[in-house]
C-alpha cells in the first residue's frame, strides 16, 4: 500500500482525476499529492472557451448570431497558451474552425427538453465519493429518454464506414467511460438509465450517438474503482515519457517535471 494512502482515501474523485493517472503517474504524483501548481495547456483552454460560449447559447445569454464574434474577439486573452507542432499552425487552425462552426451552428435543440446545462454530478462509485460535470442533459420529446451528451473539441472519432478509427480508439474508450460514470447521476435523480450518450464534435460539426449499454455501464464503474485501486498501491508514481505529451499538454511542462528533454 501507498506511503499516500491516508491522502489517497479521503479524496473526492472525478474521471479527469482517474484519466489522468492513466496518462502520467509523475504528473498525477505532482497535481494530487504535492499540490504542485501547473499551468492548462492550448488544447484544454479551447475546450473550455468553447464549452463556455455554448453554455451562454444554452442558457440564453448569447444569441445565435454572436457567437462566431465573441469567440474571435475573446479567443486571444481566453486561450493564451502556445502549442508546438512541426508544419502547422494549430492556433490559427483551431480558430479558423472555431469561428466556422460557431458562424454555422447547428446545435438544434428544439426536439430536446434541457434538463441540465454544467449539470453538476455528485455520487458514488464502489463507496468513493465522486463529482462531476454534465455539459448538456437531455430529454428527447419524442421518446421521453434522456440523454447525456458532452461538447469535443477533438477530432471526430468514426471513419467512413461507420467504424472507430484505430487512432482515436483509446481517446474515445475514456469518453464513453466518462458518460457512463454520469450516468448514475442519472439513474440516482431520475430512476431509470440513459436512453442515450453522445458528443456535440464541434470542431468537425458532427454529432455521435450511442444507445446506452449496461455493459458498458459497469465496466466503467470497475475501471474506475480498479484505478483507484491501483493509485493504492502505487509507490514509484514513474513518468510516461512522451515527446508531444511533454512539450504540451502536462501541467508542468514548463516547472516541475525534470523528465522532459528525457
Amino acid at each position: 500500500m501507498s506511503e499516500y494512502s491516508f491522502l489517497i482515501d479521503s479524496m473526492e474523485w472525478s474521471f479527469s482525476r482517474i484519466n489522468s493517472f492513466c496518462q502520467c503517474k509523475y504528473e498525477w504524483y505532482l497535481q494530487y499529492i504535492e499540490s504542485a501548481v501547473g499551468q492548462n495547456n492550448f488544447y484544454a483552454e479551447f475546450g473550455k472557451f468553447c464549452h463556455a460560449i455554448l453554455e451562454k447559447y444554452a442558457k440564453g445569454e448569447l444569441s445565435l448570431f454572436e457567437l462566431a464574434d465573441y469567440f474571435d474577439a475573446h479567443y486571444d486573452e481566453e486561450v493564451p497558451s502556445m502549442v508546438y507542432h512541426k508544419t502547422a499552425d494549430i492556433r490559427q487552425n483551431y480558430r479558423d474552425k472555431a469561428v466556422e462552426y460557431f458562424e454555422n451552428i447547428d446545435l438544434d435543440l428544439e426536439k430536446y427538453e434541457i434538463l441540465g446545462i454544467e449539470k453538476k454530478c455528485n455520487f458514488t462509485v464502489g463507496g468513493k465519493p465522486f463529482v462531476g460535470y454534465i455539459d448538456l442533459l437531455l430529454r428527447d420529446k419524442n421518446t421521453g429518454g434522456i440523454i447525456v451528451l458532452d461538447h469535443k473539441s477533438s477530432e471526430y472519432p468514426l471513419g467512413k464506414r461507420g467504424q472507430v478509427l484505430k487512432s482515436e480508439e483509446k481517446k474515445f474508450k475514456s469518453y464513453k467511460r466518462q458518460l457512463y460514470l454520469y450516468a448514475i447521476q442519472v439513474y440516482n435523480e431520475y430512476g431509470v438509465y440513459p436512453e442515450k450518450i453522445g458528443w456535440n464534435y464541434f470542431k468537425n460539426r458532427k454529432w455521435l450517438f450511442l444507445d446506452f449499454d449496461k455493459e458498458d455501464y459497469d465496466e466503467a464503474q470497475n475501471w474506475a474503482l480498479s484505478t483507484i485501486a491501483e493509485i493504492n498501491e502505487e509507490e514509484n508514481f514513474n513518468p510516461n515519457v512522451d515527446f508531444y505529451y511533454c512539450h504540451n499538454l502536462c501541467r508542468y511542462r514548463n516547472s516541475y517535471c525534470e523528465y522532459k528533454n528525457y
